[in-house]
């Protein structure tokens, strides 16, 4: 995105006060439009009269550029916003001169290196803009200026002048870039906004006339304006091609079937009915692989069975909290709750397990 602005004077006795202010007030208008350069172009009966670009805003550029000449009729300005070449180097910013001709441009250009080739020329700068100049000059004329934007592969909004023949201006639009035109008789005032246009005038000149209204010129339109002659032409811009692609997925059916069978052609493919795998404590329950794997089992701590980890029963010891019995069965779990009397001599301990099944009446 990048702005451009300017003034032409289609009757050369007709006086602006002050094109300096002019100039000041239609770069802070499009400013916003790009601050990575700055620059302008001014043309009286003889040519060119000033040619100034710097790589800076619109701020610094309106404190430090050289003045509009006297005698001036026409004023080419241009903000960048650089995508294609450093503005630190002079040669990609606007105005861009080729031949005789100089060009201001809002857009961007594709196909650039193909303009060149068409041609016969070598860029001097890297700036995708440049390309239009230099066809430009390879044809010779302005109003050839239909064939170069017919040609362009991109967004374009320009303005072009031949400084051969300095009562000429050109401006066309052709795919996406915004350009907007106040034509009256005494001057032309163009912009990349309409704001642009609207300030520049009112301020420097006047109210604008009932008559007159600032049109939003459509892709395709161009206007040559030599003196008051002026001759609106139209051209095929260049449209970009969108490709949309759709996709509709295949039916699915759902079948009894326990194996997914390819198919081919337009056959639906086969899709085996879901299984829920069972669940234990919420985690799924795997194939089982029985209590004999070691890996899924261990050992009764009262009768020395082997039980499967999901089938154990896990008892506090009630001698002491910080001990877990794990037992297979019910039974287990009595005798691991049994709280008597704790001896390690055997014989007591026996006793004390044959009266807790009634088989002895007092412990020996």
């Amino acid at each position: 995105m990048c702005g451009i602005a300017g003034v032409y004077l289609r009757d050369p006795d007709f006086r602006i006060d002050n094109l300096d202010a002019m100039l000041d007030t239609m770069l802070d208008e499009i400013e916003h439009r790009g601050g990575d350069a700055t620059g302008y172009l001014a043309l009286n009966a003889e040519g060119v009269a000033e040619w100034h670009r710097a790589a800076c805003d619109v701020r610094d550029f309106t404190k430090y550029r050289r003045p509009v000449p006297k005698g001036t009729r026409t004023i080419m300005a241009h903000t960048r916003y650089a995508t294609q070449g450093l503005p630190g180097f002079i040669e990609n910013n606007h105005p861009i001169k080729r031949g005789p001709f100089y060009v201001i441009h809002n857009g961007h250009v594709s196909n650039d290196q193909q303009l060149f080739k068409l041609a016969g020329r070598r860029p001097f700068g890297q700036v995708d803009s440049e390309a239009i100049p230099a066809r430009l000059a390879s044809l010779g004329k302005l109003t050839d200026a239909e064939i170069v934007m017919e040609e362009i592969e991109g967004a374009a909004a320009i303005a072009a002048v031949d400084e051969s023949n300095p009562d000429e201006l050109l401006l066309a639009k052709g795919h996406s870039s915004p350009l907007f035109v106040l034509v009256t008789n005494k001057v032309v005032i163009w912009g990349s906004t309409k704001a642009t246009v609207e300030q520049a005038y009112k301020k420097h000149i006047g109210r604008i006339p009932k008559r007159r209204k600032i049109e939003d010129l459509s892709p395709g339109q161009m206007i040559h304006f030599k003196g008051k002659k002026q001759t609106r032409t139209k051209f095929v811009p260049y449209s970009p091609k969108y490709v949309s692609y759709t996709y509709t997925p295949k039916a699915w059916e759902e079948t009894g079937e326990t194996n997914i069978i390819p198919t081919t052609g337009g056959d639906a493919c086969s899709v085996p009915p879901t299984r829920h795998l069972p669940t234990v404590g919420g985690f799924p329950q795997w194939d089982d692989t029985g209590a004999d794997d070691d890996s899924h089992s261990t050992e009764c701590d009262v009768c020395g069975d082997k039980v499967r980890y999901q089938d154990a029963l896990y008892v506090d010891d009630p001698t002491d909290s910080r001990l877990t019995w794990v037992v297979c069965s019910s039974s287990c779990e009595d005798e691991a709750l049994w709280d008597g009397d704790i001896s390690e001599d055997p014989q007591v301990v026996n006793a004390a397990i044959l009266k807790d099944r009634g088989e002895l009446s007092d412990i020996q």
